[in-house]
């Protein structure tokens, strides 16, 4: 029982350090409340298994989970990916996703959605 929630442990570290990382090279900012927030949408969603399941319930299950509004977290969210830096996305978009940098992905729902599937592929 030890040694699997030690390998969870570090499972956890692996996916944060990596999140880390990558949201870095997207250009957003980890100073960013909104950048921290969308990291934790993403494990919520990575670790409880939901592949179907709405942003905005992400969103209301952050806010149980940390005792903050859903329209704090949504609007720092969205105030966040809406700051990103576009020059260091562009470089970074096609070696992180393998895909071609658009503008229709820098959305909160969207982003979350590659993020998974990049974790899903990864880990």
């Amino acid at each position: 029982m030890l040694e699997k929630y030690n390998e969870n442990s570090n499972d956890k570290k692996q996916i944060d350090i990596f999140l880390n990382s990558t949201l870095s090279k997207l250009g957003l900012n980890h100073a960013n409340l909104g950048t921290r927030y969308f990291k934790e949408i993403i494990k919520l969603a990575y670790f409880n298994n939901f592949t179907d399941v709405k942003y905005k319930d992400l969103c209301s299950m952050l806010s149980k989970q940390l005792n903050v509004s859903i329209r704090k977290i949504n609007s720092n969210i969205y105030n966040s990916i809406n700051s990103i830096n576009i020059a260091l996305a562009k470089k970074n978009f096609i070696d992180i996703f393998n895909m071609d940098f658009d503008y229709f992905y820098i959305s909160p729902k969207r982003f979350t959605i590659l993020f998974l599937n990049l974790l899903y592929n990864i880990f």
